[in-house]
């Protein structure tokens, strides 16, 4: 028997709401948009979509009775779309690291508070725009708290991390 497409395109919808911050990023992204706060809008239901998903598969078990290889290809790849955000969570802690040997004396570290981080890929925006700012050693960025530790060798002025942090589509404020 054939897959129905309509179960399909379902499917495929409830893939897509699974993981906003990575299927869906990555469509909105070919516009330009970003995630747009889809990832804070969604991540509260992702246990209903999770759950949709998984009844989906078995409804089409079910009813359709696929290949047992078209069966795991496709089970297999819900759950690494699924768990995307979970699995770019614990493979992706960069942050940036400009080793450079000096007296640890001199380095400054300051704390932001960053707002308009929603998911992976804005952390990983905010990140490479403190890349770009020249003096700037380190920076951790938590995506959960929407803090960064900024550790510079020599004194930046906040203006240009707040230019930089804000051309890259993010509000920031110093912690003091």
């Amino acid at each position: 028997m054939r897959f129905g497409w309509v179960n399909s395109l379902f499917g495929g919808f409830l893939i897509s709401l699974c993981c906003p911050c990575c299927f869906l990023q990555v469509f909105l992204n070919l516009f330009g948009i970003g995630c747009a706060g889809l990832n804070t809008l969604l991540v509260p239901y992702r246990p209903l979509f999770v759950s949709l998903t998984v009844m989906s598969l078995t409804y089409s078990y079910i009813r359709y009775r696929p290949s047992k290889a078209r069966f795991i290809m496709m089970l297999t790849l819900t759950l690494c779309l699924s768990l995307s955000p979970e699995i770019l969570q614990m493979f992706r802690k960069e942050s940036v690291t400009n080793v450079q040997l000096g007296d640890a004396n001199q380095m400054m570290i300051t704390h932001w508070q960053i707002v308009g981080m929603h998911c992976e890929s804005c952390r990983s925006a905010v990140v490479r725009a403190f890349g770009k700012i020249d003096g700037i050693l380190d920076a951790h960025v938590d995506l959960e708290m929407g803090q960064a530790d900024v550790t510079a060798r020599v004194h930046i002025e906040d203006d240009v991390i707040v230019q930089a942090i804000q051309s890259a589509g993010f509000q920031i404020y110093k912690i003091i």
